[in-house]
């Protein structure tokens, strides 16, 4: 497996290509477990390629590793590193996710997941289960914010500080995973959380929308008002589009960026130097917060170790549309959730880095294709940006389930040069790249159904699967090249 880095917006490979991820969160949120909750076996790694993945965010979480402090779990490390051997055998990446929502399952007292009861400082707050969604702990939920600012600021706890811990967590896995072939890097925190200032934030939040419905003249508030009283429920999602997201929630970007000036960046430097002590290798990603998932400003400058910028850092962000995790899925509507992405997109223009999408989706279920318009549409804005995609999330068995037919599609994997455009059309069945080459080399283009190409094209196939899908190398020279590739049924 070629040794990934990055250079500005591209991940690169040992041969200067550049790269487009494309995989699958696979996440074990369970508690006192003494293995990976899935089997991921050759029989699973033989499929995931098959469909055109090449990157898995393996999402573990800290009660998983550390259920006593100093104390790591050894049988759950051993499944991980059987995991890591077949992602290797396979060339599969990982990327290596601290994961976790409200904080800790507080014992079983609520629905989170990440850190170990014994890490979990509530100041007597009880935790609680949700009154509608998982996500209401967030804002309703005052053991949550209590538990992020004991975090934020570093509380000891047995006499070591949270964070100091949480790094020699790191640094344990970077020594166990860092020389591994198949890692990626390393997604420092899932989704963080203010804490008790995100009080502040909701307060603005629930006023901009109410006060954007009123007085925005981009809301068509005839048509809402019809909707409300036909109880057409669709329609009044639709009448919140993507136009008005950032005048909805541009008040609250000024607290965001006290708490990523402030708490964030100092964490996400900390983590780091930390990692780095183990190892220069692999890509540190940077999320946004939890509160910036619904299009708020990130202002979290570059990553940096002893002042010094890291030189191998990329962007995960995350978003859903608001109806997420709820029956109102089926109206999930995609100009809200690209207008996150497009707030995302100027994120990564000020950092300068590249863009694995580090959660998308979201349904619950993996089987319902009604939803597939709006997936696509996402799938097209990706492409658009050049970003890869790990899609949230891995069932058990996907592999073979309809969802495939939406996430295994054609796309670039290794690019010979600087991308100037790519993407496939679903209604012609074509694909289509154009890229600038600076010398001649191979460019690596999975294929996920029979097709031909043009007889100019000097290509071969790398590998051919058992479903019908292929991975072929074509050659090219220096200069412009334009790769045409035709679908067959």
């Amino acid at each position: 497996m070629q040794k990934i880095q990055t250079s500005a917006l591209r991940f690169v490979d040992e041969q200067g290509r550049t790269r487009i991820f494309n995989g699958m969160n696979i996440d074990d949120k369970l508690v006192d477990c003494t293995a990976f909750r899935y089997p991921l076996d050759e029989a699973f790694f033989k499929k995931y390629r098959a469909n055109g993945f090449d990157l898995i965010r393996l999402a573990v979480t800290w009660q998983n590793l550390e259920p006593k402090p100093e104390q790591y779990n050894e049988s759950y490390l051993q499944s991980l590193d059987e995991i890591f051997a077949l992602a290797e055998q396979y060339g599969v990446y990982i990327l290596l996710d601290l994961h976790q929502d409200l904080y800790s399952q507080n014992d079983g007292k609520c629905v989170g997941d990440g850190a170990p009861n014994w890490a979990a400082v509530t100041d007597g707050a009880k935790p609680r289960m949700p009154l509608f969604v998982w996500a209401d702990g967030y804002f309703l939920g005052r053991w949550v914010r209590k538990e992020f600012d004991h975090f934020w600021n570093n509380t000891p706890v047995l006499g070591k500080g949270l964070q100091d811990r949480y790094c020699d967590l790191w640094q344990m896995l970077a020594r166990r995973y860092g020389n591994s072939p198949a890692l990626f890097g390393y997604d420092l925190m899932n989704e963080p959380f203010p804490g008790s200032c995100s009080n502040r934030m909701f307060i603005r939040l629930v006023s901009g929308v109410a006060k954007t419905v009123a007085f925005n003249k981009k809301v068509p508030r005839g048509k809402l008002f019809k909707a409300a009283l036909k109880r057409d429920t669709r329609t009044i999602l639709d009448c919140i589009g993507g136009d008005v997201i950032r005048d909805a929630v541009r008040k609250i970007d000024p607290l965001e960026a006290k708490f990523d000036l402030e708490k964030y960046s100092p964490f996400l430097n900390k983590t780091t130097a930390a990692i780095r002590e183990v190892t220069d290798n692999g890509i540190v990603m940077m999320e946004q917060s939890y509160i910036c998932n619904t299009g708020i400003k990130q202002s979290a400058p570059p990553i940096t170790v002893n002042g010094v910028r890291e030189k191998n850092q990329c962007f995960g962000p995350h978003a859903y549309d608001f109806s997420v995790d709820t029956p109102l899925y089926q109206y999930a509507n995609a100009s809200r959730v690209k207008a996150f992405f497009g707030e995302m997109r100027r994120t990564q223009l000020r950092l300068n880095v590249p863009v694995v999408v580090g959660e998308w989706g979201g349904c619950s279920d993996n089987t319902d294709t009604s939803w597939f318009p709006h997936a696509f549409e996402l799938l097209d804005f990706f492409d658009e940006m050049q970003w890869g995609q790990l899609y949230w999330d891995y069932h058990g068995d996907d592999m073979d389930a309809p969802l495939m037919t939406m996430l295994s599609r054609t796309h670039p994997v290794a690019v010979a040069g600087e991308i100037i455009r790519y993407g496939y059309d679903r209604e012609t069945d074509v694909f289509q790249l154009s890229f600038n080459a600076g010398e001649a080399g191979e460019s690596l283009i999975y294929v996920h159904k029979p097709f031909v190409i043009p007889d100019e094209l000097d290509y071969s196939i790398i590998e051919l699967y058992e479903n019908g899908a292929s991975l072929i190398g074509v050659k090219t020279d220096a200069g412009k090249n334009n790769i045409t590739i035709q679908i067959t049924k």
